[in-house]
């Protein structure tokens, strides 16, 4: 994941997000959700978002995104553009968006686990029955 902050000189914050999958994954990420917090010095009810799709959550200070797949290897970007509170203000500072993303995958795991079964003669014969589900799910938060 990057991300990019540029100020246009006319008071208004572009955000650009990046979000890459590994290459090596053995299957899609599947369910992302990507969580934008935004930062008091923008106007978070003047969200645009390209593509659209990008949701203002007000009670969290926050946008939101949900992306059905991401094929391995593959990238999408999603751009935000806010209203500076105060568009006098010092271009040089650019406002720090801290960004969440969660996905999930499936038929992949990160680990692995071993069983050994044995019967307990006369108490407890060994009857297994297995369910296997090889999936995990991540989040990844970026420092800024």
């Amino acid at each position: 994941m990057q991300t990019r902050v540029k100020l246009d000189g006319e008071g208004f914050c572009r955000v650009a997000l990046q979000i890459s999958s590994n290459p090596n994954n053995e299957a899609s990420l599947t369910d992302l959700t990507i969580s934008m917090g935004v930062p008091d010095d923008v106007i978070g009810g003047s969200l645009v978002t390209q593509p659209s799709g990008g949701v203002w959550e007000a009670s969290k200070k926050s946008v939101i995104w949900c992306v059905s797949e991401l094929g391995e290897g593959e990238k999408f970007q999603l751009q935000a553009r806010f209203e500076m509170v105060d568009a006098t203000a010092n271009s040089s500072t650019k406002p720090e968006f801290p960004v969440l993303v969660r996905a999930q995958c499936l038929f992949s795991q990160l680990s692995g686990i071993e069983l050994e079964v044995t019967d307990i003669a006369d108490v407890h014969p060994a009857d297994i029955a297995v369910k296997l589900a090889r999936r995990f799910r991540l989040a990844h938060r970026e420092r800024s």
